[in-house]
């Protein structure tokens, strides 16, 4: 989408702004290592962000917060399920090290989480290649323009 935008003074420059969707990255974290499903989060979100495709969010960054300040597993999933009203759509992997032959399928936490997705009409996907597919067919960025606030010039 083109933003014409005035600039301090006062004159018009044109700028390309393209909204990305925000993608909830569920994988297992406390069936196997929860180190090791950490580990492979921190991979797929490089990877999501090296693409530039969507702002990917890792959820398991809270495993360095529970690291220092633990709580309850209760607690996570309905932080989640807070956080989960702000993002587009969900990216659901098993946790896959294929250099350490571990697979780790999904979990009753990732089970919950992309249950509520779906009770919220956003969409799920069980592959990059299927979450880039409606991206580039059924993503609108217009529909998301409230992301978009303090553009500078």
């Amino acid at each position: 989408m083109l933003e014409i935008l005035l600039s301090k003074k006062n004159k018009i420059k044109n700028k390309v702004n393209i909204i990305k969707p925000v993608v909830y990255i569920a994988s297992p974290y406390s069936v196997g290592d929860p180190c090791i499903n950490t580990y492979f989060q921190c991979k797929v979100f490089d990877e999501l962000l090296t693409d530039g495709k969507v702002s990917p969010v890792a959820p398991l960054w809270s495993h360095f917060q529970h690291t220092m300040f633990p709580r309850p597993y209760e607690n996570w999933m309905a932080y989640n399920k807070d956080m989960i009203k702000l993002y587009d759509a969900c990216l659901c992997l098993k946790a896959e090290l294929k250099r350490l032959n571990y697979v780790q399928e999904v979990s009753k936490g990732v089970a919950i989480e992309v249950e509520y997705f779906k009770k919220l009409n956003k969409p799920v996907f069980y592959s990059k290649d299927e979450l880039y597919v409606w991206l580039k067919e059924k993503w609108d960025t217009t529909t998301r323009r409230d992301r978009v606030s303090g553009l500078e010039t």
